[in-house]
Protein backbone atom coordinates (compact mmCIF):
# COMPACT_ATOMS: atom_id res chain seq x y z
CA UNK A 1 0.00 0.00 0.00
CA UNK A 2 2.80 2.40 0.97
CA UNK A 3 4.04 2.06 -2.70
CA UNK A 4 0.57 3.03 -4.31
CA UNK A 5 0.28 6.27 -1.85
CA UNK A 6 3.76 7.19 -2.33
CA UNK A 7 4.04 6.57 -6.05
CA UNK A 8 2.79 9.76 -8.49
CA UNK A 9 2.56 7.19 -11.20
CA UNK A 10 0.54 5.16 -9.23
CA UNK A 11 -2.33 4.79 -11.79
CA UNK A 12 -0.09 3.41 -14.24
CA UNK A 13 0.59 0.65 -12.18
CA UNK A 14 -3.88 -0.37 -12.67
CA UNK A 15 -4.11 -3.26 -10.36
CA UNK A 16 -7.10 -5.87 -11.45
CA UNK A 17 -10.45 -4.36 -10.95
CA UNK A 18 -11.48 -6.82 -8.17
CA UNK A 19 -8.00 -5.60 -6.20
CA UNK A 20 -9.23 -1.95 -6.58
CA UNK A 21 -13.16 -2.85 -5.97
CA UNK A 22 -11.46 -4.39 -2.79
CA UNK A 23 -9.38 -1.56 -1.53
CA UNK A 24 -12.03 0.55 -1.96
CA UNK A 25 -14.37 -1.73 0.33
CA UNK A 26 -11.51 -1.56 2.81
CA UNK A 27 -10.61 1.93 2.11
CA UNK A 28 -13.01 3.54 5.22
CA UNK A 29 -11.53 0.64 7.87
CA UNK A 30 -7.95 1.45 6.87
CA UNK A 31 -8.85 5.63 7.34
CA UNK A 32 -10.65 4.87 10.36
CA UNK A 33 -7.80 2.39 11.81
CA UNK A 34 -4.87 4.80 10.90
CA UNK A 35 -6.77 8.30 11.79
CA UNK A 36 -7.65 11.50 10.17
CA UNK A 37 -4.04 12.63 10.73
CA UNK A 38 -2.52 10.30 8.17
CA UNK A 39 -5.28 11.17 5.27
CA UNK A 40 -2.37 13.17 3.65
CA UNK A 41 -0.62 9.39 2.78
CA UNK A 42 -4.36 8.02 1.41
CA UNK A 43 -5.18 10.95 -0.54
CA UNK A 44 -3.94 10.41 -3.42
CA UNK A 45 -5.26 6.36 -3.25
CA UNK A 46 -8.70 7.61 -2.32
CA UNK A 47 -8.63 10.47 -5.40
CA UNK A 48 -7.50 7.45 -7.89
CA UNK A 49 -10.33 5.13 -6.85
CA UNK A 50 -12.71 7.93 -6.98
CA UNK A 51 -12.02 8.62 -10.32
CA UNK A 52 -11.48 5.11 -11.43
CA UNK A 53 -12.70 3.66 -15.29
CA UNK A 54 -15.11 0.82 -13.30
CA UNK A 55 -18.12 1.20 -12.00
CA UNK A 56 -18.05 -0.98 -8.88
CA UNK A 57 -15.25 0.41 -7.56
CA UNK A 58 -16.70 4.05 -7.99
CA UNK A 59 -20.08 2.49 -6.72
CA UNK A 60 -18.53 0.74 -3.64
CA UNK A 61 -17.20 4.18 -2.57
CA UNK A 62 -20.05 6.25 -3.18
CA UNK A 63 -21.68 4.27 -0.37
CA UNK A 64 -18.97 4.49 2.22
CA UNK A 65 -18.55 8.33 1.46
CA UNK A 66 -20.33 9.59 4.65
CA UNK A 67 -18.04 7.02 6.33
CA UNK A 68 -14.89 8.84 5.21
CA UNK A 69 -16.45 12.30 5.81
CA UNK A 70 -17.08 11.08 9.51
CA UNK A 71 -13.51 10.34 10.57
CA UNK A 72 -12.49 13.59 8.67
CA UNK A 73 -12.17 17.21 10.01
CA UNK A 74 -14.70 19.83 8.51
CA UNK A 75 -12.51 21.69 6.68
CA UNK A 76 -11.21 18.35 4.64
CA UNK A 77 -14.58 17.22 3.85
CA UNK A 78 -15.44 20.47 2.03
CA UNK A 79 -12.00 21.31 0.18
CA UNK A 80 -11.41 17.64 -0.90
CA UNK A 81 -14.42 15.39 -0.41
CA UNK A 82 -17.11 17.88 -1.93
CA UNK A 83 -15.08 17.21 -5.37
CA UNK A 84 -15.89 13.85 -4.60
CA UNK A 85 -19.49 13.97 -4.10
CA UNK A 86 -20.16 16.23 -6.78
CA UNK A 87 -18.52 13.96 -9.41
CA UNK A 88 -20.65 11.16 -7.78
CA UNK A 89 -23.70 12.82 -7.95
CA UNK A 90 -23.54 13.65 -11.63
CA UNK A 91 -21.86 10.00 -12.12
CA UNK A 92 -24.34 6.80 -13.03
CA UNK A 93 -27.70 6.25 -11.49
CA UNK A 94 -25.86 3.34 -9.56
CA UNK A 95 -23.13 5.58 -8.12
CA UNK A 96 -25.50 8.62 -7.52
CA UNK A 97 -27.82 6.15 -5.01
CA UNK A 98 -24.72 5.93 -2.99
CA UNK A 99 -24.35 9.53 -1.70
CA UNK A 100 -28.52 10.20 -1.72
Amino acid sequence: MATMVASPDAADAQPDNDMRRHCAFQFPAVLLTVGAARWDELRMSYLLLARDSETAVRRTLSFSLHEIAHVLDTQVVETELLDVFEAFIHDAEEIRVGVI
